[in-house]
């Protein structure tokens, strides 16, 4: 099988390429965007693509989706970091959401049966609706407003799931949250981090001059975001070595098992 497992950064993915020997490699070049560069690696009988999103999925268009159609994936993933909207999800559980929207709408794409129910069976927490914002959600009262509409929060999954769920591929969100529902960030955010994920070091400087005080609570919250991306890798090699057809060949039988 193929494998696509999508990142919005490299900070996400980096634990799992310390584990595994990724290589990058460009695809499909006969396709008419003339290839996709992806990093790839051979796990158990299948072989696994990575892309980078970028935040947003502002790096991410629909020529690449097609490039990676054409070129045969078989299933699709969306991972790295969200945050938390119930006390019932804390920092570092690995999480799988029954169905993933946005505001406009919380149901828009369902997670494909079969590879819910298998990241069940491999300890994901069950989450009923992640939620994909258009915005980075950086206080504690803006993530209990959302928690009406979902129980976790990322920028990337909806968009992601439906490209490909249109496709009729099989497709899941996997991913470890790095911040807690009752927690604000501990700076701005959207100002100081670019959409692949570079620091903007001048507006972070200009942040931590003006509020020193917020420097030990980015460190923890690095140190707790980079825990969490670790403990995201063992169970994405994990997973991805288990997955076979057979498993989603079962979809069908698990389906009813969807809860």
């Amino acid at each position: 099988m193929r494998i696509l497992v999508t990142f919005a950064v490299e900070a996400e993915f980096a634990p799992w390429r310390a584990i595994r020997a990724f290589r990058k490699v460009r695809i499909n070049e006969k396709h008419y965007s003339g290839g996709v560069e992806v990093l790839e690696a051979a796990i158990s009988g299948s072989t696994v693509w990575i892309i980078f999103t970028g935040i947003g999925i502002k790096l991410f268009d629909f020529q690449t989706a097609s490039c990676l159609q054409d070129a045969g994936v078989d299933v699709v993933i969306s991972s790295g970091l969200a945050g938390s909207l119930s006390s019932e999800f804390a920092v570092g559980d690995i999480v799988v959401p029954k169905k993933v929207g946005s505001l406009r709408d919380a149901g828009a794409v369902s997670t494909t049966p079969a590879l819910f129910d298998f990241a069940k069976r491999r300890g994901a927490k069950l989450v009923e609706t992640l939620l994909t914002a258009d915005h980075i959600i950086e206080t504690g009262d803006e993530k209990s407003r959302l928690a009406v509409f979902g129980d976790v929060v990322d920028m990337e999954s909806v968009h992601v799931m439906e490209v490909f769920r249109d496709e009729g591929l099989p497709v899941a969100t996997i991913r470890a949250i790095s911040d807690a529902s009752d927690e604000d960030l501990p700076i701005d955010f959207t100002e100081a981090v670019a959409p692949d994920g570079r620091v903007k070091i001048v507006s972070l400087l200009r942040q931590l001059i003006g509020r020193p005080a917020k420097i030990p609570d980015l460190v923890r919250f690095g140190l707790r975001s980079k825990g969490a991306a670790r403990k995201l890798a063992p169970f994405l090699d994990g997973f991805v070595e288990s997955l076979t057809p057979e498993v989603l060949c079962h979809e069908t039988a698990t389906a009813g098992s969807h809860e």
